[in-house]
């Protein structure tokens, strides 16, 4: 077959019922089996676009479901250097509905559309038992519509948003961040037809970017490239449709991290405090239609130290931080202040040593707090930390040997550690130990007396450092107003300093808790505690009242925190933000409460639509205007309501 230079030999196997088998030889690979293009006909393989896959090295995994083509890429990288990036692709194409008609209506596309989406969910499931599957991230998802169709494409991009928003926890869950769709479409009956691209990505896990391209011939080169549909230019406006996937950059390998730990990275905080003030907005609009979003609803920057310890303002990329903890001053646009009002927000980053506090970060938590009294504006803290940084000398780790009672025996004890002269000249050069000289056993040997370590912040430095940002964070809930959102864990001096913020949104997965759970068992001696959640889970901490709130999500808890904002003045000693309202100020509370027992929230919010209506405000005529209440600490005070609510032109809290 070399000889007659036959470049390929396709099998075609049929069963009756069954979907055709395809087994593809190519004389490149010796004659061996070419199987990523297994189960498909290689005449239209190129409409799987296999190629801008390239930057990958592909395994096929084999699927249940012939008409599904399922992929494990691995990045390729210079030899020697560890593979970081793994990642699913699952491409599937959408054939027409019978042999002979080219066009399709618009229902058949999405009903096929959501039929091989739910497929290909399927064999995703099925694939996560591959060993590998654990380490990857950012899966992939490639539908081709083969058959044309005549519709608007920005009904196409709706209404795939709607299927997302859908599906969304599924596809979350299987690390599915983005999708691409492609197809063939005609504006109108007689109109010429357009290639579209259609591509989505949720990357951070809160917000779904949908970019529309049409492809269309560069006149310079020839070549077929993407061009951005309507006025927002994505980012592959101008690149060639033959562009290959990116593999995964720093900031995702970051944000992969962080969501590991079941948290939000942190640099992806600003920008969910601006997801949750469009959704602020959106609910004000919905009462006052004659007033308009600004187009500017969030600007920050960056609050950092210096080489002199002082706190400035520094406009820096996300991922610069050298410190595990990071912090903002952050100007919002609400609908109470519209101009602008000014707030400090704290975060500890979980990618860094895990968010622990060594003296660097509780210096910037220090002044970063300290700037909010002195602005007299809302502090707002995160946080996604393990408590004080308690760390080893890696220097000496490696190096040090165990004088031991009884060699022979090491249960016995030992009498100290001790140095060769050869490993003390290493460590001492740069100052990671104290030692003194001895003569045991018949050799030298240099006992340590103490061990310093070449890096600042591993030893109890740090608890004298935990100690300064704790008096400030008391200081603060005495001057400003604290918030804070517990959003995967706070352990140590991470729940003192949630705790003396007092006002607490807690996330549903997370725990605030002074010791671990494997911790406390080792000192009890046995297995008392089987997670962190029996020390200080929602339900330890939201039944006691330590936590005043609990949300599914961390989009749900900044919506909260400045939900919380929406009642509070911008300065201290400001005026209460006061907005218009539809509720009448002279309505009449027409709600009777029963001599039998009833909730004290019918009062104040109403009971499910069973009460009488005040047809002068065209709502349920309670104590407060019924959208605006919200139950707070309703874990912990069972025997009464407490919770916020408008009424009339005011804010007000009621218990």
């Amino acid at each position: 077959m070399k000889e007659k230079l036959i470049r390929r030999i396709t099998f075609l196997i049929l069963h009756k019922r069954r979907f055709p088998q395809y087994y593809t030889y190519r004389y490149r690979d010796d004659y061996m089996e070419d199987r990523i293009y297994r189960h498909l006909e290689p005449a239209l393989a190129f409409q799987l676009e296999i190629n801008r896959l390239r930057n990958y090295d592909l395994d096929a995994i084999p699927t249940s479901n012939l008409k599904m083509h399922l992929y494990l890429g691995k990045a390729k990288v210079p030899k020697g250097q560890e593979v970081t990036d793994y990642r699913f692709f699952i491409r599937a194409i959408i054939r027409h509905s019978d042999l002979v008609t080219k066009e399709a209506s618009y229902e058949y596309m999405q009903n096929e559309g959501e039929r091989l989406l739910l497929e290909a969910m399927d064999e995703l499931e099925v694939a996560f038992t591959h060993p590998a599957a654990k380490r990857t991230d950012c899966n992939h998802i490639f539908l081709n519509f083969v058959p044309k169709v005549t519709m608007d494409p920005a009904k196409i991009a709706e209404n795939v948003r709607d299927m997302v928003m859908r599906y969304g926890p599924r596809l979350w869950k299987l690390r599915v961040l983005q999708a691409e769709i492609k197809m063939t479409i005609r504006p109108s009956l007689n109109g010429k037809c357009i290639p579209i691209r259609l591509f989505l990505a949720n990357e951070s896990g809160y917000y779904l970017d949908i970019s529309l391209y049409k492809e269309v011939v560069d006149p310079i080169t020839g070549q077929m490239q993407f061009e951005a549909w309507g006025h927002k230019q994505g980012p592959l406006h101008g690149l060639p449709i033959s562009t290959p996937y990116l593999t995964k950059d720093y900031l995702q390998q970051k944000r992969f991290q962080a969501q590991s730990n079941g948290t939000t990275y942190v640099y992806d905080f600003p920008d969910m405090f601006r997801q949750a003030l469009i959704r602020l907005w959106e609910e004000h609009l919905d009462m006052h239609p004659d007033e308009d979003m600004p187009s500017c609803l969030l600007s920050c920057v960056e609050l950092v130290l210096d080489a002199q310890g002082r706190l400035v303002e520094q406009k820096r990329l996300p991922g610069e931080n050298d410190v595990g903890m990071v912090a903002w001053r952050v100007t919002l646009f609400t609908p109470e202040y519209p101009e602008g009002r000014d707030v400090i927000v704290i975060a500890n980053d979980i990618t860094f040593l895990l968010g622990t506090f060594g003296p660097q970060e509780d210096l910037l938590f220090y002044k970063a707090s300290e700037r909010a009294r002195q602005l007299s504006i809302p502090r707002l803290y995160i946080s996604a930390n393990s408590g004080a940084r308690i760390g080893l000398a890696e220097e000496v780790k490696h190096l040090f040997n165990v004088a031991w009672v009884d060699p022979d025996n090491p249960d016995k004890g030992y009498k100290y550690l001790y140095l060769t002269p050869e490993n003390f000249k290493k460590v001492s050069a740069v100052n990671s130990v104290n030692a003194e000289l001895i003569d045991d056993d018949g050799e030298k040997r240099y006992k340590i007396t103490n061990i310093i370590g070449k890096i600042d912040g591993l030893g109890v430095e740090n608890l004298k450092y935990a100690g300064l940002i704790a008096g400030e964070t008391s200081q603060a809930y005495d001057e400003v107003i604290t918030i804070s959102l517990v959003t995967c864990r706070a352990i140590g001096i991470g729940a003192y300093l949630v705790r003396l913020g007092q006002r607490v949104i807690q996330l549903e997965n997370s725990h605030i808790i002074l010791t671990g759970a494997g911790a406390l068992n080792k000192l009890l001696g046995r297995e008392v505690y089987t997670s962190n959640n029996q020390l200080g889970g929602v339900q330890i901490m939201y039944q006691n009242g330590v936590s005043h709130v609990t949300v599914h999500d961390d989009l749900e808890g900044t919506y909260t925190m400045l939900k919380w904002l929406s009642y509070m003045p911008k300065q201290k000693g400001a005026e209460l933000p006061i907005t218009e309202s539809l509720d009448p100020i002279d309505r009449d509370v027409v709600y009777v409460p029963t001599k039998m027992p009833y909730d004290p929230r019918w009062i104040l919010a109403g009971r499910d639509g069973r009460a009488p209506t005040c047809l002068a405000f065209g709502k349920m005529a309670f104590l407060t205007e019924a959208p605006s209440w919200r139950s707070c600490n309703s874990g912990h005070r069972l025997w009464c309501a407490v919770g916020q609510g408008s009424a009339a032109f005011l804010w007000v809290w009621l218990l």
